[in-house]
């Protein structure tokens, strides 16, 4: 029997940050809400400093999401390295190694948030480059440079994580992007289309233009179509669900997810996670017998 589960998928993500860092507490993770005039491009902060002391990188799987990001790689100021700075539009699945003595800033950006902060066309990036990682030194973003080294002369995380975000706030003043004023269409209708029992015919139907206007606009500012972004978001909480609630039926999930049935679970599921939700979930309840971190 299908029962319904009583959750928001901003609960479920809550609880999967909290895991991350007791999972991560190797990499020194930490993660940090944006202020509210920069959440509807800002989905959050990370920060890891990696124990300089341990024997080897650390590699680590991450899944698609839609959100795009930017990462802030800090040298020690006694290195005199030079501070590196990478934009990440890929939505595949894909594993990073963290090196020893590797401290890092992450900013997350909701699915359109690149696109209205930075200035970047996904689609146009996936179709002129077939690198899913960009260096974004030699780009024209005004303060950047000057943010980098300021970054390497401020030692505490939540120092570092402030300048970040006084440069994006800057950014949206620049660029006159303000909660106050009209939000453009992509990011103010992105709550509605993530919603996991969305109905694209219906969504369709309440916007100011036609389907295929809003999918070309919604495509350069994403790199995505609707129904990918959804689908992508509906296997995120699905393994959400499995991670936290092993014990669920797949089919609960599915329905939970807002799949037609379990059969869409498994081929949506298998495509972004390359493995199914039945070999996904036997992982999750194997770590769970025998208490071993994911």
């Amino acid at each position: 029997m299908v029962t319904t589960l009583r959750y928001t998928a901003n609960e479920l993500e809550m609880r999967s940050f909290k895991r991350f860092e007791t999972q991560f507490a190797h990499l020194g993770f930490n993660h940090f809400q944006a202020i509210a005039p920069l959440r509807p491009w800002v989905q959050r902060y990370f920060h890891l400093h990696v124990a300089a002391d341990l024997p080897q990188p650390i590699e680590q799987c991450f899944y698609p999401d839609g959100g795009t990001s930017l990462h802030f790689y800090l040298p020690s100021p006694s290195t005199g390295d030079t501070p590196l700075v990478y934009f990440y539009s890929g939505q595949q699945r894909h594993y990073h190694s963290f090196a020893p003595g590797t401290e890092q800033i992450t900013v997350r950006f909701q699915p359109s948030g690149a696109f209205h902060l930075l200035g970047v066309e996904l689609a146009a990036i996936r179709v002129d480059t077939t690198t899913n990682v960009i260096d974004v030194t030699q780009w024209p973003i005004v303060g950047l440079t000057a943010l980098l080294y300021q970054l390497v002369d401020t030692p505490q995380p939540s120092e570092r994580i402030a300048l970040v975000e006084h440069w994006l706030l800057q950014r949206a003043k620049q660029l006159g992007l303000s909660l106050s004023t009209r939000m453009s269409l992509v990011p103010a209708t992105l709550p509605r289309l993530i919603h996991t029992q969305a109905n694209l015919d219906t969504f369709y139907g309440q916007l100011p233009m036609s389907r295929r206007q809003f999918e070309r606009k919604f495509k350069q500012e994403t790199g995505l179509s609707p129904a990918q972004l959804l689908q992508l978001n509906r296997v995120k909480i699905a393994r959400n669900l499995l991670t936290q609630s092993p014990s669920l039926s797949l089919a609960q999930v599915a329905f939970d997810c807002g799949f037609y049935d379990q059969a869409h679970l498994h081929q949506h599921f298998l495509r972004v996670m390359q493995q199914t939700p039945g070999q996904y979930k036997k992982r999750k309840m194997s770590q769970i017998s025998n208490k071993t971190p994911d």
